[in-house]
């Protein structure tokens, strides 16, 4: 466990700035395609710990049958007839952190520590860039970020500045230094 304090929603603050997102001051509906993102992310995550849970999502056929899903076919796209209502968007992002955080609880999880690894492992999304030529920087074997020309390149006056890439709809790309998040570690330091 660290000692920083527990701040998940400042945490994605400094995440959202560093990715270009907007934060707002005070409350507001986020503009429609900040709207959609968002749906798409919520669902995506949604999907992933449904099929975490062992578990599929049906669809009624016509005849009234169910039949399974493939989670890795449906999407989220917006409704031109349904306005957006910023309770329900609220509301409902409320209830995905009352549920999820049940969801921890239900299996003996403490949020934190597995937080701060997502939280790290999603930072490292941003691509490390040299400060002068804005070259993309690599790894070296022992995991140093270093310029792909060489250590001495720029007489090594140069330092690395986190950049963000992403895809047309706005979800960012993952960096060549991307390392995902180690939740078998966070789990087996809990269960010990």
């Amino acid at each position: 466990m660290t000692d920083k304090p527990y701040r998940p929603q400042q945490d994605i603050v400094t995440l959202m700035q560093l990715f270009n997102q907007q934060v707002k001051e005070s409350p507001e509906l986020p503009d429609p395609e900040t709207r959609l993102l968002r749906a798409r992310l919520v669902f995506e995550e949604a999907i992933e710990f449904v099929k975490g849970c062992g578990c599929t999502v049906t669809l009624a056929a016509s005849n009234g049958e169910e039949q399974a899903a493939d989670l890795d076919k449906i999407g989220v796209v917006a409704d031109p007839n349904r306005e957006p209502d910023f309770i329900e968007y609220v509301d409902g992002c409320i209830d995905q952190l009352v549920v999820t955080y049940g969801a921890l609880n239900a299996a003996g999880v403490k949020a934190e520590p597995a937080w701060d690894e997502v939280q790290r492992s999603n930072m490292s999304k941003a691509w490390p860039h040299c400060s002068l030529c804005d070259a993309v920087l690599v790894r070296d074997a022992g995991q140093e970020l270093v310029h792909p020309e060489a250590a001495s390149a720029h007489h090594g006056d140069w330092r690395p500045v986190l950049k963000i890439h992403k895809r047309a709809d706005g979800k960012v790309i993952k960096s060549p230094t991307y390392s995902p998040a180690n939740i078998r570690r966070v789990l087996d330091e809990q269960m010990h």
